[in-house]
């Protein structure tokens, strides 16, 4: 394993995708092992995984952020890019995606094929990448891999073609038949991944011959000029049927089936000749599309000796070793003086030593060639999703687009004087992970940490505190209620005066006072004529009454929509001043609201709400139950979107909810809509709830 630097056509790099739990990671750990890559077979549960190394991935028992790790194989360098498959995590797995040449789509035997594949399986096929098919445990007791087969055909819209039949299956499941080689790899079940090549059984001779002419009649239909030998001979070499086998992988237009045990490492060893033998090299994908500073897209050629174009594809802060971005090559080489452009904020960046990795193992490389995926350390200010060049070239690689943050926690500190550590911990939390979002509530004055899920911020809390030291305490965003006044009020006075044996305090104005439209705000009108109040102090009743907006009667939460008219006061010569027209401003509203009574506002929020069709009447029903309005529905293909409005109070913990009755498929964005008025049975509950003090005091 010493060598490092290989040639691209050399080299191949595939991702691992699928639904969490479906063995991805097992497999991968299967791959380095049978490669040699490293000693003993990883177990991300004994915490000896190469790929699960975070201690909140071992924790779990699951990937929740892509891990890299190189092997060897035929002379060929593999680049596996190791995904998550749970639903809060998965946009980390569609960056990392960009960087690969082909991928495995791992379905569990038992299982059959789950949301998270169908979802990394079409964005696959979006990014135009070959696909390979595993069916994985098949040593599991209810392996049934007829019905995955049945379920990839429904379910992802493809028919896969077998390239091998499984020996056994459940306990009894062995190895496979390799319909190319007409052979059987039976494996032993200890793990090592030792195996013999043996002939095909007598009981297998009539499965495989059948295997074998839908797999002649696949090849065939994926070449005009084989098709037309087929048709006219109904048969092709067998030189015909590999050759044309192997271009149509490469270019996506068959989909092969194989079959594994990850765990006990059966299967591996002929996954492992197929992927070599089958998979593109980068220079086999061709051209990628870039974008110029004017938004057009370009066709950039993959060229080993063109201007140096890369993309990082994820980011990686270790707590002692600092930030790594993990980059795949799309062109060129990388400059020997390692001086390179981030286009996204024109910067300079220079490249240091450069690493193959394996998990936390860094390898250095001579330096970095096109195709390969490598890391760099330190670089200031880049970030996933940005494209590094050199100068003069400004073409960029399309970006990922994430979706918005269906949830959201206010952090605390738990440390007093942590409070400005507290941002600079968040920002490198987000610098390792996009999908995360930062904000700040203004009413609980914290800070504001948004992610796809309530699973997605428990992690990244518990990384921010073992990463960078940084303790947080965590909490649901305080609802923003507002009140407001319930009727008009006419003459209200508001009166301030304050003898101290000196100079006194002396103001009185009265004020008008009546609710505005929802949305409209607050609105001041003087109409002060004669000069009841000099127009000097005018703008201190304003200031005075402004003041009484922030904190209403009921419950402490800000007034809004309403108006109020000054239109008399009375002045004195000596005693009144700008602090005396402020607490008469101020006195005079707090006794409008008393005289008008309030009522309590709470935001409404416009949902868009995408589901399968099959799960539509449930979440309609859901929505109905959180006090919120269905809108109306449209359906796109196998799916509904359903567009409503509803209570922010009633929906801050939707996206764990909404996952769990849609099977993680559903998904949701959320805009403010506007304020409406708490049912009165909810408005004493909110009273009680509040955490601000009420307006009580008498100003004086």
């Amino acid at each position: 394993m010493a060598k490092t630097l290989f040639e691209t056509a050399d080299i191949r790099n595939v991702a691992i995708i699928g639904h969490g739990s479906c063995g991805k990671t097992s497999l991968a750990e299967a791959i380095l092992f049978s490669t040699g890559a490293t000693t003993r077979l990883g177990d991300t549960a004994a915490g000896t995984s190469t790929f699960d190394f975070e201690p909140e991935e071992v924790k779990r028992v699951g990937s929740i952020s892509s891990a890299f790790a190189w092997t060897t194989f035929d002379n060929k360098k593999i680049n596996l890019i190791d995904t998550p498959g749970d639903g809060n995590f998965v946009w980390d797995s569609f960056a990392a995606l960009r960087g690969a040449d082909a991928a495995i789509v791992v379905i569990s035997a038992p299982d059959g094929v789950e949301v998270q594949t169908e979802r990394a399986y079409k964005e696959a096929v979006t990014l135009g990448i070959p696909r390979l098919v595993v069916i994985n445990k098949m040593d599991r007791d209810r392996a049934n891999p007829e019905k995955c087969i049945a379920e990839m055909e429904e379910n992802l819209g493809t028919k896969v073609i077998p390239l091998q039949l499984p020996v056994g299956r459940s306990e009894t499941f062995v190895g496979v038949v390799s319909l190319l080689q007409r052979k059987v790899y039976r494996y032993q079940l200890d793990g090592s991944g030792k195996h013999e090549k043996e002939d095909v059984p007598a009981d297998l001779v009539d499965d495989v011959d059948e295997a074998w002419e839908a797999l002649v009649e696949a090849v065939a239909e994926s070449d005009d000029t084989l098709l037309e030998k087929y048709l006219e001979t109904l048969e092709l070499s067998e030189e015909e049927v590999r050759g044309g086998l192997q271009n149509a992988i490469k270019a996506g237009k068959i989909v092969p089936l194989v079959y594994a045990a990850g765990s006990k490492n059966v299967g591996v060893q002929a996954l492992l000749e197929l992927m070599c033998w089958a998979f593109p090299s980068p220079l086999e994908r061709g051209p990628v599309t870039v974008v110029d500073p004017e938004g057009n897209e370009e066709i950039l050629p993959v060229t080993l000796d063109g201007p140096f174009v890369a993309q990082v594809i994820h980011s990686f802060i270790d707590e002692f070793s600092g930030k790594l971005s993990i980059f795949r090559v799309f062109a060129g080489t990388a400059p020997d003086d390692g001086a390179v452009i981030n286009l996204r904020n024109e910067g300079s960046e220079r490249f240091g030593s450069v690493y193959s990795l394996r998990g936390t193992t860094r390898d250095q490389v001579e330096k970095a060639v096109c195709g390969d995926i490598l890391a760099v350390a330190k670089l200031k200010e880049t970030r996933t999703n940005d494209t590094l060049t050199i100068s003069g070239q400004n073409l960029s690689l399309p970006v990922i687009q994430y979706p918005a943050p269906m949830m959201e926690y206010t952090l605390s500190v738990t440390q007093k004087g942590d409070e400005d550590k507290l941002k600079v911990a968040v920002d490198k939390l987000i610098d390792e992970d996009p999908t995360l979002s930062v904000g700040y509530d203004d009413l609980g004055r914290k800070l504001v940490l948004r992610g796809m899920g309530q699973a997605h911020l428990d992690m990244a809390t518990e990384k921010m505190k073992r990463k960078f030291k940084m303790a947080v305490d965590t909490a649901l965003p305080l609802v923003p209620y507002r009140e407001t006044l319930k009727k008009k009020v006419m003459n209200i006075e508001g009166k301030h005066k304050k003898q101290t044996g000196g100079a006194g305090q002396f103001g009185v104005c009265f004020l008008n006072v009546e609710p505005l439209p929802r949305g409209t705000g607050f609105e001041f009108v003087d109409k002060i004529v004669g000069g009841a109040i000099p127009r000097q102090f005018i703008p201190s009743v304003e200031k005075g009454v402004r003041s009484r907006l922030g904190q209403g009667p009921l419950a402490g939460y800000p007034i809004v929509d309403v108006r109020v008219e000054l239109f008399d006061g009375k002045y004195h010569a000596v005693d009144s001043k700008d602090v005396a027209y402020q607490a008469a401003g101020s006195k005079g509203l707090r006794a409008a609201l008393e005289q008008g009574g309030s009522r309590i506002l709470e935001p409404i929020y416009k949902m868009e709400i995408i589901v399968p069709s099959e799960c539509m009447g449930d979440i309609m029903g859901g929505i109905t139950q959180r006090r919120g309005r269905v809108l109306g529905m449209e359906p796109i293909g196998t799916k509904t979107i359903i567009r409503a409005v509803c209570p922010l109070a009633e929906i801050q913990l939707y996206a764990p909810d909404l996952r769990s009755a849609t099977g993680g498929q559903g998904m949701f964005t959320m805009e403010f809509d506007g304020y409406e008025e708490v049912p009165s049975n909810m408005e004493s509950k909110i009273v009680k709830e509040s955490p601000f003090s009420h307006q009580t005091e008498d100003d004086d």
